[in-house]
């Protein structure tokens, strides 16, 4: 959960050698980049952890072994939950990508049929 004014940690950075899952995390990725403003909301906060569950995002937020079109797909998916508008940006200064590269590969998704069966695996995920 992210505290009023407080931030989350993505890099598991423990506090006096441990930290209890209850307690809030700054929200700061493994190369000190901070995560996006509109990221940085309890909303954010469920939809990235689930992702994390379901095996999508490592516990950085980071994607885990996507293919670009699946990022993208990931990205506008949450970005809609979200009602993030920036979401090239947003998700290109997360995980270090060109927004116009991550845009491109959105636009490679629609043309292929394996996107819906991913598609179908975020809907799932984030309804």
């Amino acid at each position: 959960m992210i505290e009023a004014g407080g931030v989350k940690n993505v890099t598991n950075n423990y506090y006096e050698g441990h930290q209890s899952a209850s307690e809030s995390k700054d929200l700061h990725l493994d190369n000190d980049k901070e995560v996006p403003e509109k990221l940085k909301t309890e909303e954010a906060e469920e939809i990235m952890e689930d992702l994390v569950d379901a095996g999508i995002l490592n516990e950085d937020w980071q994607p885990l072994n996507l293919s670009g079109t699946e990022r993208a797909l990931v990205a506008k998916a949450v970005s809609e939950h979200l009602h993030v508008n920036e979401v090239w940006q947003v998700f290109g200064q997360l995980w270090n990508e060109k927004p116009e590269t991550l845009r491109s590969y959105l636009n490679k998704a629609l043309d292929q049929k394996k996107s819906l069966i991913f598609q179908d695996r975020l809907k799932n995920i984030l309804d």
